[in-house]
C-alpha cells in the first residue's frame, strides 16, 4: 500500500519531474518579478506580478486599467534590466489586467421599493396599457411601494 508523501519532500526531493517543472517555473516567475519591481519608481513598485510566460513575451498582472496604462511606459525600462540579467529570451512585456472576482451574495438583500407617490403613477399607468405583460410588470412594480410595508 502507498502511503502518502508530504508536499515538502515532493516538492524538494521528490521524483515528480511535472511536479519539480512547475516549482522550478513558479521560482522564475518569482525572479522575474523582483527583477521588473527593481526598474520602476516607487508608486509602481508592487503594482504588478509576473504571471507566466508565452513563447517570447513576459506576461505581467495588474489590478486596474489606470496602473496598466503607467506600467507600460516602463516597458522598455524593464526589458532592458531583464535583459541586463541574462534574460535574452523574453522579447516583449505585455501587461494585463486582473479579472475581478464577482462578490460573494449576501444573505441580507437590500429589498427595492419605491414611493407611494411612484406607485400610484405606475398603477395609473398599468390600468391604461393594453398589453397584458406590460401592465402585469407595472402593477408588480406598484406594489414594491414603501406604503405596502
Amino acid at each position: 500500500m502507498r502511503h502518502p508523501k508530504p508536499v515538502k519532500k515532493l516538492l524538494i526531493g521528490g521524483n515528480s519531474r511535472p511536479l519539480q517543472r512547475l516549482t522550478q517555473f513558479s521560482n522564475q516567475l518569482q525572479e522575474l518579478s523582483a527583477l521588473v519591481q527593481s526598474c520602476l519608481p516607487s508608486p509602481l513598485q508592487g503594482q504588478c506580478q509576473a504571471v507566466n510566460i508565452r513563447k517570447k513575451t513576459l506576461i505581467l498582472q495588474t489590478n486596474s486599467a489606470s496602473w496598466a496604462s503607467q506600467l507600460r511606459f516602463y516597458v522598455p525600462a524593464m526589458l532592458s534590466t531583464l535583459t541586463h540579467h541574462q534574460c535574452h529570451y523574453l522579447k516583449e512585456i505585455h501587461i494585463q489586467i486582473k479579472p475581478v472576482s464577482a462578490p460573494e451574495p449576501s444573505g441580507t438583500r437590500r429589498k427595492f421599493e419605491i414611493s407611494a407617490r411612484s406607485a400610484t403613477l405606475i398603477t395609473t399607468l398599468a390600468d391604461s396599457t393594453r398589453h397584458p405583460q406590460l401592465k402585469d410588470s407595472l402593477q408588480k412594480l406598484a406594489g414594491r411601494s414603501k406604503s405596502d410595508n
